[in-house]
């Protein structure tokens, strides 16, 4: 008999014996409903975490960044609470864009925004998904931009999305696993001809900004260029530009005397 056993009185071993079958009853009913298979874990943080598309297009070109000193302030979610707005990400002065590269400048307006509380519905991949839950991802922001005027079929498109995680770690990471092929951001749906976005060749760049990554993608909307394109890699860094992230690094970096 175990020490310390013997001089328990029947009473408890009565109720002792009643809770052990109340939480085997418990486990035969998880079992039933789920099948035997655990449960799915559920976010940290209220994070919506909702499944994203099986497959989608990626660029043919990407490159990442992680976040620098220069964005210290802001390395951490839990100093700036405040969720972004749909106004903060695209303002009066982002509605056009004016882009000098070597060769020709161009002008492109936006055509399309969005904000999803649900980071999934922005991306495919459920790799990039699990990034996203992992990160505790709690706003996508997309916006689409095209040239204006002229044959627009022969102009350019430049996605920019923008994902609010809980830490520059997870934002490293982010940038880091869009580029393994295992998944991507979705640009918003639009009528032709940028339903073409995605097709023929096209550039990306992500970057971390804090708790924030950025991501710039853009190409030719006749498929053509490659990764000399100048034009394209000046649209990249416009795109880098993200007001949101960058105002909020801004506002919270203290100015030095």
């Amino acid at each position: 008999m175990l020490s310390g056993v013997s001089g328990l009185s029947p009473k408890i071993y009565f109720f002792a014996a009643g809770g052990l079958g109340l939480v085997l009853a418990l486990v035969l009913l998880v079992v039933l409903v789920t099948g035997g298979e655990e449960p799915p874990a559920r976010p940290a943080g209220g994070t919506a975490a909702g499944r994203p598309a099986e497959s989608g297009l990626s660029p043919s070109s990407y490159s990442h960044s992680p976040s620098t000193a220069a964005f210290a302030a802001i390395e951490q979610r839990a100093r700036d609470s405040a969720p972004l707005t749909i106004q903060e990400a695209f303002p009066e002065s982002a509605q056009a864009l004016t882009v000098q590269a070597p060769d020709a400048e161009v002008k492109i307006s936006l055509k399309g925004k969005r904000l999803d509380g649900d980071c999934a519905a922005a991306v495919w991949g459920s790799g990039i998904g699990q990034e996203l839950r992992r990160g505790q991802c709690t706003q996508a922001v997309r916006g689409m931009y095209a040239s204006s005027g002229g044959d627009a079929a022969k102009g350019y498109a430049l996605t920019v999305a923008v994902f609010n995680l809980a830490g520059k770690q997870d934002a490293d990471r982010l940038v880091g696993a869009l580029g393994t092929g295992g998944g991507f951001v979705r640009p918003l749906e639009a009528e032709a001809p940028l339903d073409r976005f995605g097709q023929g060749f096209s550039m990306a760049r992500g970057l971390a900004v804090g708790h924030y990554a950025v991501l710039a993608w853009t190409q030719r909307l006749d498929g053509q260029g490659d990764a000399q394109d100048e034009t394209l890699l000046s649209l990249l860094i416009e795109g880098g530009k993200a007001r949101s992230a960058l105002g909020r690094a801004a506002k919270a970096t203290p100015e030095r005397s």
